[in-house]
């Protein structure tokens, strides 16, 4: 039911699938749910199988205005600049490993990961309260509206795929 409202608000905007990141993506979701021992949500999975790695473009852009794919956080992050209310999304990488924000396979919850944060009691930030949620704030950003100058790439994994990854505890 909800991975419908996901594919729907998907076709808002133009998806490049990465053609590496979505080969065998069913057998990669297995594996990767073994290695964590737990069974990632189902839209996430459903997101998975069909886009795999993925950057979005606005389906806004024409000759006079170029938009931005953006979403809105719970919590801002502190690359966001005092009058930002949203954030780029750059790409979803996949099944790659290089981490920027995580998923809360427990709780469903994405977060993103200032892995350059110089307060070690506060390096997570609520983004979303469930993976819907998360594609379901996405926007479309004029630029050169905002500062709005960073670049973040999006990754959704789960803390402890994280933690395997980065060596990383909460």
């Amino acid at each position: 039911m909800s991975f419908k409202r996901i594919e729907q608000k998907m076709k808002e905007f133009l998806i490049n699938i990465d053609e590496d990141s979505n080969n065998n993506s069913n057998i990669e979701i297995e594996d990767l749910e073994k290695k964590l021992g737990k069974q990632l949500h189902s839209d996430y999975k459903k997101f998975l199988a069909k886009y795999g790695g993925c950057s979005l473009e606005s389906r806004k852009t024409n000759d006079d205005v170029e938009f931005d794919v953006c979403y809105r956080p719970i919590e801002k992050d502190p690359w966001m600049g005092v009058n930002d209310e949203t954030q780029l999304l750059e790409s979803f990488y996949g099944f790659q490993t290089n981490a920027d924000n995580v998923m809360d396979i427990d709780n469903e919850k994405i977060l993103f990961w200032d892995h350059e944060s110089s307060h070690p009691d506060k390096d997570f930030f609520l983004i979303a309260n469930s993976f819907e949620e998360f594609i379901l704030s996405l926007v479309d950003e004029p630029i050169g509206t905002d500062d709005n100058d960073s670049d973040v790439e999006i990754e959704i994994l789960d803390n402890d795929f994280g933690k395997l990854l980065f060596g990383k505890d909460n």
